[in-house]
């Protein structure tokens, strides 16, 4: 008897990991346009892993018990279909506070993920064979996804200055980062120029902790600056979307 009962724990608990790994999978398939680059890195610009495999796991574990006694019939179907829509999308109205236009659009991709969770669930309940494989599987895929650099450049080729970072490449998808050691109470004023020649999109940001922006100018131009209380190492951030071309950064360091 205690055997069974652990087998049922385990075989409910891997129904819900698979339907949470196919959610998340499935999401950044069709969000990200099958660009594994693309994928990697809404799993870290979106709160993926707590939403799907942490809040969507656990309300549906609540609603299970909260639906536990009730026996199977047509309204408490439409009860728990409904609780899995209210679960969709009022998570957004508290991320997202006062800006209901917002949280409609979030909300329908909630609703979406969360009915679509509750549907992988069922039909993991139904098919046994191999459901803890399947449940280990996905977990390690969407890992996988989620900490792999799929960054992919083509014939790159870079130099770099005293003050300065110049690369041509045939293809640059993904990011790439230009370390810059500064001393306490040191200003980085940085500039890029991007010379892009198939259409292809490009961006870039500092990866920098410890310091602060400043307004200081030191020449005319779009030109970032960025002053650190401690000695640090900032790392001026590359990005290409399918791009051709060169970019060239300017660099000056002042005390």
């Amino acid at each position: 008897m205690m055997m069974q009962r652990w087998m049922e724990a385990a075989a409910y608990a891997t129904s819900k990991i698979a339907a949470a790994g196919l959610i998340f999978l499935g999401f950044l398939v069709i969000v990200g346009g099958f660009d594994t680059y693309q994928m990697s890195q809404l799993t870290h610009e979106l709160p993926l892993w707590q939403y799907i495999y942490g809040y969507a796991i656990l309300f549906s574990v609540l609603v299970d018990i909260a639906l536990y006694k009730g026996k199977p019939n047509p309204y408490k179907r439409m009860i728990m279909v409904l609780l899995y829509i209210l679960g969709g999308y009022v998570p957004f109205l508290v991320w997202f506070p006062n800006q209901w236009m917002l949280s409609l659009i979030a909300g329908i991709y909630g609703v979406t993920c969360s009915l679509a969770f509750l549907f992988a669930t069922y039909l993991f309940r139904r098919w046994r064979l191999y459901k803890a494989v399947t449940a280990i599987m996905l977990l390690v895929v969407a890992v996988y996804v989620s900490v792999t650099d799929f960054t992919e450049v083509k014939q790159w080729t870079e130099t770099r200055t005293i003050d300065g970072y110049h690369a041509e490449f045939a293809f640059f998808n993904g990011q790439k980062k230009i370390p810059i050691t500064l001393e306490k109470g040191q200003t980085l004023s940085y500039h890029i120029d991007w010379t892009i020649t198939n259409g292809g999109g490009y961006g870039t940001y500092l990866d920098a902790k410890g310091g602060k922006y400043t307004s200081h100018m030191i020449d005319s131009g779009d030109w970032i600056t960025y002053q650190v209380a401690v000695p640090s190492t900032v790392y001026i951030v590359v990005s290409g979307d399918h791009a051709q071309g060169a970019l060239t950064i300017k660099w000056k360091i002042t005390n």
